[in-house]
């Protein structure tokens, strides 16, 4: 026998209605199971430690552990893409870095769009770039190293973490703003740029201060400035780039984001807690001393920053003719 109309009607609206409700219940109940924070990078480096510490304080925020997997390779896409083919329910994670926008430009095809294949959850930090020295260089100001690289026959080399990299980019930048004479050394990774540095081969690095900070602390690298809107709270002595005549803003971030169609009640979530983690001063202490000044944002802040860094980047690695090694 047939059911009524109405009876069918009144069926297919209680289901529709339980359906609405399961995204709800899952965020309700959100997590109820260890959740993953992949890293796109090898063990012990910043973005490695910005995501642990963060995991931890998730930890102890939900009481499920937060368990950070590196799946490090092909410049950050092989962990990318482990997240982008992810279920889209809050318990794969993405530490994202700078490299969601850089890729993006640097690499003529991608297995993933960062924009449309994943969700901003929030940052955990801008980290701004420097303009470094050795401690003994008789360089003191931009206005002064500008000045070298044009007296020397070869201008200054500077070195990075390597091609396509923030500070690639933000020194290809600075050229391009000062028409100083800078020759690019790429090195495979900050550590090894900063032990160049140390050991007097290249002249001056573009770095963010994680990886220099020991150094700085030390007393044989020397802060020149910092390509930021405003002076840092971590070395609040160094001016800005801008203050002395060089306008510019470059930095590495890091933040967390999750696949796309991830419940934006499960991403509000994360995001409070983010925010209210970020805030809380045992944090920021405890990221101070690695070199890194936390900052939080919104989804759709997050998502903004995203696309206005590829825009920008894409810009500069057009005109410097960057492409991906």
């Amino acid at each position: 026998m047939h059911q009524p109309l109405f009876a069918r009607r009144a069926v297919s609206a209680c289901l529709l209605a339980l359906a609405a409700l399961l995204p709800a219940a899952r965020a309700a109940d959100y997590p109820d199971k260890p959740v993953r924070i992949i890293v796109p990078y090898a063990p012990g480096g910043g973005a490695d430690t910005a995501a642990r510490a963060i995991g931890q304080r998730l930890s102890e925020v939900f009481g499920q552990s937060f368990i950070v997997e590196n799946k490090a390779g092909a410049a950050t896409q092989t962990g990318t893409l482990a997240v982008t083919r992810a279920a889209p329910d809050g318990y794969t994670l993405l530490l994202g870095t700078a490299n969601l926008a850089t890729n993006a430009v640097l690499f003529d095809k991608l297995p993933y769009d960062a924009q449309r294949d994943l969700t901003p959850i929030s940052l955990i930090t801008k980290a701004p770039v420097y303009v470094v020295v050795h401690a003994d260089s008789p360089v003191k100001d931009l206005k002064g190293l500008i000045a070298q690289t044009r007296a020397a026959k070869d201008g200054l080399s500077y070195g990075t973490a390597g091609n396509g990299s923030i500070p690639h980019l933000a020194g290809e930048l600075f050229r391009a703003n000062t028409e100083a004479r800078l020759l690019h050394v790429p090195y495979k990774g900050s550590s090894e740029a900063v032990a160049a540095l140390v050991g007097r081969q290249i002249d001056l690095s573009f770095d963010n201060l994680p990886p220099t900070n020991s150094m700085i602390k030390a007393g044989k690298l020397r802060p020149l400035a910092v390509a930021a809107a405003r002076r840092s709270a971590l070395l609040p002595d160094v001016p800005t780039t801008g203050e002395l005549g060089v306008p510019m803003e470059a930095s590495s971030w890091w933040g967390l984001l999750a696949p796309a169609g991830t419940p934006p009640a499960i991403v509000a979530k994360l995001n409070k807690a983010m925010v209210d983690a970020l805030a809380t001063p045992q944090m920021r202490e405890h990221l101070a001393r690695l070199g890194i000044e936390p900052e939080s944002c919104s989804p759709a802040e997050f998502t903004a920053l995203i696309k206005a860094e590829t825009d920008k980047w894409g810009r500069v690695a057009k005109a410097a003719g960057i492409k991906a090694d």
